[in-house]
C-alpha cells in the first residue's frame, strides 16, 4: 500500500500544470518575442515566485527525487502545450527546480 502511495503524483501534476497556468496568464506566449529589459525583468521575477511556490510545496509534500522530477516534467510538458518555445521551456523549468532545490 505504500508503495502505491509513493507512486500516486495527482497532486503533484495538478501543482505543476497549476504553475504553468499561472505563467501563462502572466506572461503569455506571445510576450516570448519581447526583448525589451522590462519583459525579462517581469519575467525574472513572475519565475522566483514560482519558485518560492514550488520551494513551499516540496516542504509541505516532502518530495523525493522522482516526486521533484515528476513536477518539473509536468511543468515543462505543460507549457509546451500551452505554446511556448522548447527553449523557454527548458530555461523557465531549470530556474523553477533549481528554486526548489536549493531552498530548506
Amino acid at each position: 500500500m505504500a508503495l502505491l502511495k509513493f507512486l500516486d503524483t495527482t497532486d503533484i501534476e495538478a501543482f505543476a500544470t497549476a504553475l504553468a497556468n499561472d505563467l501563462v496568464r502572466r506572461y503569455p506566449p506571445a510576450s516570448e518575442s519581447r526583448k525589451d529589459p522590462a519583459a525579462a525583468n517581469q519575467l525574472d521575477v513572475i519565475l522566483k515566485g514560482l519558485g518560492a511556490r514550488a520551494q513551499r510545496y516540496r516542504a509541505e509534500h516532502k518530495l523525493g527525487i522522482y516526486k521533484k522530477a515528476k513536477l518539473g516534467n509536468t511543468f515543462r510538458w505543460k507549457l509546451n502545450e500551452l505554446g511556448y518555445s522548447d527553449a523557454f521551456c527548458e530555461n523557465a523549468t531549470r530556474q523553477i527546480v533549481l528554486h526548489m532545490a536549493a531552498g530548506k
